[in-house]
């Protein structure tokens, strides 16, 4: 009880101070994977579009919750503005742990914990956010994205190469001093655009060469360097097939309300996951999965494969996938223009309205407004993408300020608009 006062005082605190750095998603409130994934799947959208090269570095920690260093914490915690009485309750909350090591019958010495934070705690998680929340100003010309302890480092331009290295360099830096460690085993990169150099670069960190490779698991989604999503959809596809056989020999045993909750156990929340950003693919991409999510539908209700495909899709009040991916970033852009207080900082104005941009009175001005794009990756983004979803919809819809509320309508909408 005592660690959850403390936590609701320190966390409020570095709210009103906004001392967390934006692009750490990890063990915050509203930060979730999904946000994460969409934030970053735009910015490589929106520099491809400029026909730039992106590199993306992705950094594996070995034990870093373990290795954090307790003289630092505490230096880095007096800084954020924890001083005094308070900053002694922290000093006297990691000092004096003991561990030891139980096999069977026998049970080691009991040795102290001179580092790490508490896992398993209500603060430790929170501590550990203030030990790397600095990271960034490591390599200021670069972005840094945190997912706990997941690091990532995204270059662009045309000059990539070079910054990746000089950044990849100061990272480094950064991690011996604060006493951090690198699974050199782990490190890699991908390289995002259509300008292929082939391989007349590389990235090193003294004697190491990174390993480049055209795909990557980020945040629990397989990225690709052409964004093509295949791989990903092939991870789903595979990841849901092994349920066609198990829905087979319990459909006869089992209620319809039961099997109606495996499906949305098992099933969905794999096709769900990410569909903002792998469903944005072209459909002869997505097609086997459409197929085998319809399959599965029928064998969980017990319907023939004659049956019309909007029946099984009403049946369980859900969409297909390209519709349910058009109305996940329906929902988002909502949130952006009546809840945005609830998402992160980084999607403050991330849609505006016409009537923002210019001062001409048209039929148009309560729309929003699309910005330019120059090529098939800037029509992916979810800004472009989600703004152009907006503008057809009715107003009727788009008036709707309740979440609840419009979240029901625009399924409706969809329902009778895309006739599945």
């Amino acid at each position: 009880m005592l660690e959850k006062l403390m936590y609701c005082r320190l966390h409020n605190f570095l709210q009103k101070q906004n001392v967390l750095y934006k692009y750490q998603f990890g063990f915050r409130k509203g930060y979730s994977t999904s946000l994460a994934l969409l934030e970053l799947l735009d910015t490589l959208y929106s520099h491809c579009d400029q026909r730039e090269i992106v590199i993306g570095m992705y950094f594996d920690l070995t034990k870093a919750f373990d290795t954090v260093d307790h003289n630092i914490l505490l230096y880095k915690l007096n800084n954020y503005g924890v001083c005094g009485n308070l900053l002694n309750w922290f000093k006297s909350y990691l000092s004096n742990r003991q561990q030891f090591v139980s096999v069977g019958c026998s049970r080691s010495q009991l040795l102290n914990v001179t580092c790490g934070v508490p896992q398993g705690s209500v603060l430790g998680p929170l501590l550990f956010l203030l030990y790397i929340n600095d990271i960034n100003n490591s390599c200021t010309e670069c972005t840094v994205r945190l997912f706990a302890d997941d690091t990532n480092l995204f270059v662009y331009l045309n000059v990539a190469y070079c910054k990746a290295n000089q950044a990849l360099f100061k990272l480094h830096n950064w991690f011996n001093a604060n006493k951090l460690t690198l699974n050199f085993d782990k490190l890699c990169y991908t390289v995002f655009g259509c300008v292929d150099v082939g391989n007349s670069y590389s990235i090193t960190l003294g004697a190491r060469h990174l390993q480049r490779v055209q795909c990557t698991e980020y945040l629990g989604v397989m990225i690709d360097s052409d964004l093509s999503w295949k791989e990903h959809i092939d991870y789903v596809y595979h990841k849901i097939l092994k349920f066609c056989g198990i829905f087979y020999k319990v459909k006869f045993k089992l209620p319809h309300e039961i099997m109606k909750l495996l499906y949305f156990a098992f099933v969905y929340p794999h096709l769900l996951y990410g569909i903002e950003v792998y469903a944005n693919t072209p459909f002869s991409h997505i097609y086997k999965l459409h197929i085998l999510n319809n399959k599965l539908l029928r064998i969980a209700q017990g319907r023939t494969i004659l049956t019309r495909t909007h029946v099984i899709y009403k049946s369980y009040n859900t969409l297909p996938i390209t519709v349910l991916h058009k109305y996940q970033i329906m929902l988002f852009v909502h949130r952006c223009l009546f809840n945005s207080h609830l998402l992160p900082s980084v999607f403050s104005g991330y849609f505006d309205l016409n009537s923002s941009v210019h001062s001409y009175l048209t039929r148009s001005s309560d729309k929003l407004h699309l910005f330019s794009v120059y090529s098939s990756s800037g029509a992916k983004c979810i800004k472009f993408k989600g703004s152009q979803l907006w503008n057809n919809l009715p107003n009727s819809l788009s008036v709707i300020s309740s979440y609840d509320s419009f979240k029901r309508e625009l399924k409706n909408y969809l329902v009778q608009e895309f006739d599945i």
